[in-house]
């Protein structure tokens, strides 16, 4: 009797820990192995504002969303080198800080945005970039007037 008591005390611990288990992770459910925080990256677009007026130039409005791993990171869009093709592909660096404090663990869709003059009037392709790695690419980039 003892051990048939010994036998179910060991299964419904077994049970109760597998319960616990996490779920097999699916693909973007981790961040990269890079130190980039940011799971994926979604909606990116781009664009270069030409509107005409007095002291006008040429701005390139970027704009898309990032899920980071909790609330509160701030992130920005840091404008990297360009290649020398015509008309040029330009990188940026996703550039993130961590919340200070406690924070709850949950995946938080965080937008992302970038205004700033731009020096080319067309742009082939934008390549945002986090630890080391393409998070997005944007291929088309209009000019807008």
């Amino acid at each position: 009797m003892r051990t048939l008591l010994s036998l179910t005390g060991v299964a419904a611990a077994t049970l109760s820990l597998s319960a616990c288990a996490p779920y097999p992770a699916e693909p973007g459910d981790t961040p990269p192995a890079t130190g980039c925080p940011a799971y994926k990256a979604r909606d990116f677009k781009a664009w270069i504002d030409t509107m005409p007026g007095p002291g006008a130039r040429p701005t390139l409005h970027i704009t898309g969303e990032v899920d980071m791993p909790t609330p509160g990171y701030s992130v920005k869009l840091v404008a990297g080198p360009a290649d020398r093709m015509q008309p040029p592909g330009w990188r940026f660096q996703l550039d993130a800080k961590k919340p200070d404090g406690m924070v709850t663990q949950v995946i938080t869709p965080t937008p992302v945005r970038f205004d700033g003059p731009t020096p080319y009037p067309q742009i082939r392709e934008i390549i945002i970039t986090c630890g080391g790695e393409a998070l997005a690419t944007i291929e088309d980039v209009p000019v807008v007037q």
